[in-house]
């Protein structure tokens, strides 16, 4: 059986070192369409749950601790109210909720990991069709290039081309909000701390970073975006500490302010034949909770295991039934997750006591009844 894999970036990658590490094909391509050499890396700071890091160690990607911020205790609460929900690993057994690593560092690991197999990959090459054949199906490159395969999987994130598959529809909402991304040096640091604050108009979060300092990703509305980005530094840390309190000392900016516009993606029917869509491909989560390559890569490995079923099963009549099961299988677990973002971002970012007296109270409960505190930590760090 041959994978095609459209797309190189973490979900991509992953699901090829999966489908290696099932043995569900033995003939994997990716086709990427970056020149090799030329990938742009930003600095983000990709937060992923325990689960996903067992994940990935079993699929062969290791990511120097250097490399890793260690996050122990994610603490929620909500900006002029009371409640505290103060989630930790110890409250499940277990040394870490997840770990934060630089975008760099996490490709990089996938690099070395793809370096060490069989897998082919095919650099600045640019998908122009696809097109489904009996059982299998072919894919144009620009350069003139066709490739056939027996399974495709689109796997190349927010920027997926779905036109590339008629009977994929794409859905898309606009939370009405922007993220505003930048860096702070706290001067009282809590080492292994995440936190959740929701502001009104929209969710706060810090995340560790690897070299000391916390990333600040900030939903605003859209009007307020705008002007959080046009006011200088001072008048933005002003703003930033108000809003987040003084649970490590002042905050002091240390990088400049990126913005990208928070919405939601929903690929439906995410699966066509031999054709199925992974990750961001497939669905674009709000970042509130940072579910998405959480999501992502939970979907690499549902593909590679039902891959390799049919792999088994020896004929590649095998594979669209194989591809179908797969999506009814990642259905509860994507539509919960989009759901799950939905709420926080909506039932939040409203002030006044109306609306902050239930969500303290619900913050509180959480805090003080264990059995639903350790639910909610297995859901969103250990499943």
């Amino acid at each position: 059986m041959k994978t095609i894999i459209i797309g190189g970036g973490p979900v991509g990658l992953a699901t090829a070192l999966a489908l290696k590490e099932r043995g569900a094909t033995n003939d994997i391509t990716v086709v990427e369409a970056t020149p090799l050499g030329a990938e742009k890396f930003s600095d983000r700071n990709i937060a992923l749950s325990a689960a996903s890091w067992r994940f990935l160690s079993r699929v062969g990607v290791d990511v120097a601790r250097d490399q890793r911020a260690s996050i122990e205790t994610v603490e929620i609460s909500q900006r002029g109210a009371f409640g505290l929900l103060s989630l930790n690993a110890s409250d499940v057994g277990t040394n870490e909720l997840g770990a934060a690593t630089p975008y760099p560092a996490l490709k990089n690991a996938l690099n070395d990991a793809l370096a060490k197999t069989a897998i082919a990959v095919h650099h600045g090459a640019t998908v122009t069709a696809i097109e489904p054949v009996a059982q299998h199906a072919l894919v144009y490159l620009a350069s003139g290039e066709q490739l056939r395969g027996d399974c495709i999987a689109l796997a190349d994130g927010a920027g997926s081309d779905t036109n590339l598959v008629p009977a994929f529809k794409r859905t898309e909402r606009n939370s009405g909000q922007t993220g505003i991304i930048t860096r702070v040096q706290p001067t009282r640091p809590r080492p292994g701390v995440a936190f959740e604050r929701f502001t009104p108009g929209g969710a706060l979060a810090l995340i560790p970073r690897a070299d000391g300092q916390w990333t600040v990703i900030w939903a605003r509305p859209n009007a307020s975006g705008e002007h959080m980005l046009a006011i200088d530094d001072e008048s933005f840390s002003r703003e930033l500490n108000a809003a987040f309190g003084s649970s490590m000392g002042a905050l002091n900016l240390t990088a400049k302010r990126t913005s990208y516009p928070l919405s939601w993606r929903f690929v439906e029917p995410r699966v066509a034949g031999c054709i199925a869509a992974l990750g961001n491909a497939a669905q674009g989560l709000h970042p509130v909770a940072a579910q998405g390559l959480n999501l992502g890569l939970r979907d690499a490995d549902s593909f590679a295991i039902h891959l390799a079923h049919a792999n088994a099963r020896g004929s590649t009549q095998s594979v669209s039934a194989a591809l179908a099961a797969f999506a009814r299988g990642r259905a509860v677990d994507r539509v919960t997750s989009i759901g799950f973002t939905g709420v926080l971002t909506y039932a939040f970012d409203r002030g006044g006591w109306l609306a902050d007296v239930p969500r303290g109270l619900g913050l509180t409960a959480l805090q003080l009844f264990p059995p639903l505190k350790r639910e909610l930590i297995a859901r969103l760090a250990l499943a």
